[in-house]
């Protein structure tokens, strides 16, 4: 088949063709996701266990071996290790990149169950919690809120109402409300009053447990009806939990205020969250895996302004923006690639000094890169810097096939004084296998990146199948749309270099063409010149070559190229044994010295387990 002749004399089915690619990719660009990095699967399933006011060495050699001896046995494992800490365990189990992550996650689950055998019969022990690391969970917005002065009704309010506000936003996967003091029923037990009355603190903690219930109780008929009855035993008020028996002594039953006192107060603080030195709370968002972070954001600030309206005492002040890096980067790159496609039309301007072929191949831009949207959206991709970054880097490469093309076309026409239809058909034959082999050559140095295993793998597959694809469309373009339009577009002399020129651009074409000139006679003397010393040309090549791979060292490496996203973060750790307070104190001083400086916007500052406060920036 005679695919340029075809082009030509079939303009309909080659707009046609060429105007399905560009719809298809302009609907897929409204409805792809906007993220900062593709979207990485990290092989890891983290289980962590809470075990308030224990000692790091007794949940070592209780909670972590246990747990470690189980899941050491866990198909296609990698690496297992682990961290124990006052009060906590953590265990992170990593698998061979490739294994399925959802089973993964099923036989870790099983065999923390079977580890729960040896824990210790404690109350106080909390149930193993067993996730998937996912980095789209961590989270992408944090406000500060304040305004409220009691600590227990700012965090009442947070979780009751403003959390469930927020988290029914779209995109939104839960809110995480830290800092405030959570209200708390505390009984104070006097040790002398239980022994005066012959109890113990096990008889207490029993009976309060076996008071506060809410249990079915079965279904009661009456006539043709039938109900469902409850015995509803849930403490209602304070008095109510005081006047509780506990025991008997002398004949006497033994009521839970003789010998404790109890009261509405809020559980022990161990952690102090601040939002620019004043008390408050943190709202922390994550979003559901695979939402948008940009529209997510913007859903969670449209019911920040609503809970804002409801509550106008509270004042949120935003903490940390995901989104707002992530636009700025997105926009940064796309701005580039616009110039960059700019700056190639620009050059080819220049060198085909002609209005009409250039058209014909600036329109190949637009048409590889709109059309590339599609394959993001059937891959579920997102538009992210490596993807913007491989069509950036596209640009430059799409047009390669088209000028070859439209260049051979105007040979024939200049040289054979062939039509513009009858040059358009040979002009492509005669350049279509070298076009292919040409465009498969660059294809092929990009399919090695598709074989790299492991995160980096996954970050850089997207930007290999983008600059695949965006070529693969530009190699199409050439041989179809190219002769098309050069058949019907171009009708005069290519470079105007016959005719005496009439307007001011043709001036300039005239004067580039002088230009050209120039550097073709230039060339062809350094050429000649290379030939005849052609041995050292070579050896300037190579020792060039040596001292180049001799700087290698000293370039250094890493995954990802450094970044300022306008946040930073200071960690505090004190030594073990600190004072809470003490901590406390310190991390005030660090937060005054921090809020001082003129450029920092909002700081919200975090006192306790984890010691960190995250400051905005205007610029650093």
């Amino acid at each position: 088949m005679n695919f340029a002749k075809f082009a030509v004399t079939r303009p309909v089915a080659v707009t046609m063709r060429i105007a399905a690619l560009v719809l298809m990719g302009a609907v897929s660009f409204t409805r792809l996701p906007v993220d900062l990095l593709p979207e990485i699967t990290i092989p890891t399933v983290a289980v962590n266990v809470a075990w308030p006011n224990v000692a790091p060495e007794e949940i070592e050699t209780q909670i972590t071996r246990p747990l470690e001896r189980a899941v050491s046995s866990v198909p296609g494992l990698y690496e297992v290790s682990s961290s124990s800490q006052e009060g906590s365990a953590s265990v992170r189990v990593q698998f061979q990149y490739g294994t399925d992550m959802a089973e993964a996650a099923a036989d870790v689950l099983q065999q923390v169950q079977r580890a729960r055998r040896e824990f210790p019969s404690d109350p106080t022990l909390e149930s193993p919690v067993v996730f998937k690391f996912d980095p789209s969970q961590l989270p992408i917005l944090i406000y500060g809120v304040s305004g409220e002065k009691d600590p227990i009704k700012l965090r009442t309010m947070l979780d009751n109402q403003i959390a469930p506000l927020i988290e029914s936003a779209n995109g939104v996967s839960g809110v995480a409300v830290s800092g405030g003091a959570e209200k708390a029923i505390m009984v104070e037990v006097d040790p002398e009053r239980l022994r005066a009355h012959n109890l113990s603190l096990q008889d207490v903690s029993d009976r309060i447990v076996e008071e506060n219930l809410n249990v079915p109780a079965g279904i009661a008929q009456q006539s043709q009806t039938e109900y469902t009855i409850r015995s509803f035993g849930l403490f209602r008020s304070v008095e109510e939990i005081s006047q509780i028996p506990i025991g008997i002594y002398n004949g006497q039953s033994v009521m839970l205020g003789q010998v404790a006192k109890v009261r509405d107060a809020s559980e022990e603080r161990r952690l102090y969250t601040r939002l620019n030195g004043e008390p408050s709370a943190g709202l922390i968002v994550s979003k559901q895996n695979g939402a948008n972070t940009v529209s997510t954001s913007e859903a969670v600030t449209e019911k920040i302004h609503q809970a804002q309206k409801l509550y106008p005492d509270l004042t949120f002040r935003l903490a940390y923006d995901q989104s707002q890096f992530i636009e700025t980067a997105v926009h940064n790159v796309q701005h580039h690639a616009i110039i960059g496609g700019i700056l190639a039309v620009l050059i080819l301007l220049f060198f085909l000094r002609n209005i009409r072929s250039t058209l014909v191949v600036a329109l190949s831009i637009p048409i590889s890169v709109v059309s590339t949207f599609a394959l993001l959206y059937v891959g579920g991709f997102s538009i992210n810097t490596m993807s913007l970054g491989g069509l950036a880097l596209a640009v430059g490469l799409i047009v390669d096939d088209a000028v070859v093309v439209l260049e051979n076309i105007f040979r024939h026409m200049e040289r054979d004084n062939l039509s513009a239809t009858e040059a358009a058909i040979e002009g492509t034959n005669e350049i279509m296998s070298a076009v292919v082999a040409s465009t498969f050559t660059v294809i092929v140095v990009f399919l090695p990146l598709l074989l790299i295993k492991g995160q980096t793998g996954q970050m850089f597959a997207q930007f290999a199948l983008v600059v695949i694809f965006s070529i693969a469309v530009s190699l199409l373009d050439a041989t179809s749309v190219v002769p098309m339009l050069a058949s019907r577009l171009i009708k005069d002399e290519a470079h105007h270099e016959k005719t005496a020129p009439k307007n001011f651009l043709e001036k300039q074409f005239a004067l580039w063409g002088k230009w050209l000139d120039a550097l073709d006679n230039s060339y062809r003397n350094g050429l000649v010149w290379a030939l005849k010393r052609r041995w050292q040309v070579i050896g300037a090549a190579v020792v060039a070559s040596i001292a180049s791979f001799s700087l290698v060292p000293y370039i250094g490496s890493e995954l990802m190229p450094e970044t300022d996203s306008g946040d930073f973060r200071v960690q505090v750790k004190m030594p073990v044994g600190t004072a809470l307070e003490k901590t406390n104190s310190v991390m005030q001083q660090i937060e005054k010295t921090l809020v001082e400086n003129p450029n920092v916007q909002t700081a919200f500052a975090a006192a306790g387990s984890n010691l960190s406060i995250r400051g905005t920036t205007t610029s650093l």
